[in-house]
Formats: C-alpha cells, structure tokens, sequence
C-alpha cells in the first residue's frame, strides 16, 4: 500500500478548538515537494482558514533530517525529457500558488524548519506566520547549482536580510545553520530539536481567542521555549560579516564575484560557499544579481517575475543541465551555455524576463 503524501492529524485544544498538524511524508526524498502533495495543501489550507474551529496549523517533515529538500525536481526533469516541455510551467504555477496562499492566511501557521530546508522547502517556512528552526536546521537556496535561481518568493524574503546578506546567500548557496538563521531574520526562534513535542502539546492549552490573540500566545510560548533552549550552533557567518558586506557592495556582478573569490581560505564553510558560487550557472548568477538588486517589492508581484523567470529557464535548457550534471548522471561537470560570468550577453539574459507563450499564473491578480 502506497503511503499518502501528506499525514494530517487533529489534535484538540482545552477550550475545544483543533491544532491542525500536517506532515510531508516523503523521508526517502528527504520530503521533497511533488505536485501531489502541493495539490493536497492547496486544498486543505483554504478550508482550515476558514474553519473557526482550527487554532492553529504545524507544518512539519517526516522524520528528523529534513523539513523539505525543496520541489521534486527529479520528477520535473524526467517529464522535460519524455517531451512534456510545459510541465515545468504546471509545476512552478502550483508551488508558487501554495506559497502565496501561506503567507496570506491568518489563522496562525508554524512551520518547523527542522534539518534540511532546501529551495522549496525554504518558501514554505517563509510562507509561515512562524517560522522556527531547530539546532539541526540547515538553510540552503541552492539553485545556481542547477540552472535556475533563488525563487519561492526568495526575491521578497532574501531582500529583507539584514546588510544585503541575502545577495550572498543567493549567490553562493551557501548552508546557514540556525543561529545563523536567526541573525540573519531566516526565522523567527531558533529551538532544540527535541523541543517539537513540548510545543505540540503546549498549543493543546491555548485559551480560545481571535487568530491574532493566538498568534501572539504562541509567539509567546515559542519565546519561552526559545529561552531555555541550550547548545545553539556557533555561527558560521559571523567571524566573516563584514568581509562578506564588503565584497557585495560593487554595483556590478564581475566585481562581487571577484571580491567574493578573493575571500576563499578564511574557512572551510566560506570556502565551499565561494566553490559552488564558481561552479554554478553563469547566466543563473546574473538572473539572482538582478532579481535580487531590482526586483518589485509586491510579494504576488515578486512570485510574478520569479515565475516568468523559472518557466524560461526550463525551456532554455539551464536547468536541465544543471539537473543533469548534479542529480542524474552525477558528474558534476555542467556544460552551461556561458562558461564564465563576464561572457553573459545582456541579450540572453534579456530573454528570461519575455512573456511570450508563458500562461497567466493562477496567483497572479
């Protein structure tokens, strides 16, 4: 028998009410996102919205190395190979819809960052009323690796991390482990791996209040946890900050790409942040220069650009390369179309922004 996608159980609150908590069930995938779990979501989210009855809603993954390993962009190779062109168009229109649909509920939606939070895993934690990470937790936007781009709505959250550190995050895919995430406003509480199940049943004891009332006690009692939550990572990016906002604040790519390069030696995470920044798509590090230099600060008008921007590069072969060379053949030896940043024309990059034959998002207003 063929285990659901998605494990919803209920569990009732002293003053009557239900803590909906879903569970992406898919470990062996390290939770990856399919279509057939984002359909589920986007059928049930609006419903428990609109249920007076549902206190809150924790969304967490099936076991405890990973959240979500982002979409399940196997699955969306394989369909470009069998021909089915448009597949990405149908998968980028669902994920993203499912994203903007959490950020604009307002019953109270935790999301519980635990281990791995990769691209599209990240756009559901940041889709979050709350968003916790725990002391396994790794953050990670990693898509010039395969062809694309920091997406998910990171052309909204990557923008609000403080002193342009997001620019570096999107350019290197570099790993920001909890605390880093709480520094760099990734999260919102930074808690003990084993500190779920006291939260769980926690949430069992809020008094019955309006959905902004609710979200305020659990702020509160997440704050108290938070608190006596011991042992915290060290931070990875603190001893390099200012290195780091000093290499990001040229105006073109080619210098933040060389100032970035010229960081190498001062550790090993800052190192293998720098390698997969020089081993990633030259045209995928213009498109998050500028996605994340320029982009609208509409979040549904964010999820626009970023949709028009995923769907080209999926049919220009990018990411299908990318894909290719680090997930199916496993060699690590892309063939981009450019080799080296400064070879990117403006033309080609110029592409990536047209509309032409891209269907109107169902996000879209």
């Amino acid at each position: 028998m063929t285990e659901a996608a998605i494990l919803v159980a209920s569990h009732s609150t002293q003053a009557g009410q239900k803590i909906i908590e879903v569970t992406l069930n898919a470990p062996k995938s390290l939770n990856a996102l399919s279509a057939e779990m984002i359909n589920i979501l986007l059928a049930q989210l609006p419903l428990w919205e609109s249920d007076p009855s549902v206190a809150a809603v924790v969304m967490r993954g099936m076991g405890d190395r990973s959240f979500c390993a982002g979409g399940d962009i196997r699955h969306l190779y394989q369909a470009m190979q069998r021909g089915e062109i448009e597949h990405g168009q149908d998968f980028f229109n669902l994920e993203y819809s499912l994203i903007v649909v959490m950020h604009s509920m307002q019953t109270p939606l935790l999301v519980w960052g635990q281990g791995y939070v990769i691209g599209g895993g990240m756009g559901l934690l940041q889709g979050a009323g709350l968003r916790i990470a725990t002391h396994s937790s790794r953050l990670i936007m990693p898509e010039v690796s395969i062809g694309l781009f920091p997406d998910v709505g990171a052309s909204f959250f990557l923008q609000k991390v403080p002193d342009g550190l997001g620019l570096f995050l999107g350019l290197t895919g570099a790993a920001v482990n909890g605390t880093d995430a709480r520094k760099l406003n990734l999260v919102d509480a930074l808690l003990a791996d084993s500190d779920y199940s006291v939260l769980l049943q926690q949430l069992q004891n809020l008094k019955k209040q309006t959905n902004t009332e609710h979200l305020k006690s659990i702020q509160n009692l997440v704050q108290n946890l938070e608190s006596k939550a011991n042992n915290a990572p060290s931070s990875n990016i603190s001893p390099h900050k200012q290195s780091i906002i000093n290499a990001l604040a040229a105006q073109d790519l080619n210098t933040v790409f060389a100032n970035l390069q010229k960081l190498k030696g001062l550790s090993k995470w800052l190192d293998k942040a720098i390698e997969t920044m020089e081993n990633g798509s030259p045209t995928s590090l213009h498109l998050t220069f500028r996605q994340l230099r320029q982009a609208p600060q509409d979040l549904v008008q964010g999820f626009v650009q970023e949709y028009v921007l995923a769907v080209n590069s999926t049919r220009k072969g990018e990411f299908q390369e990318g894909v290719r060379a680090l997930l199916i053949d496993k060699d690590h030896q892309p063939k981009w179309r450019y080799s080296k940043v400064k070879d990117v024309p403006l033309a080609w990059l110029e592409g990536f922004y047209q509309r032409h034959k891209i269907m109107k998002p169902d996000f879209e207003v």
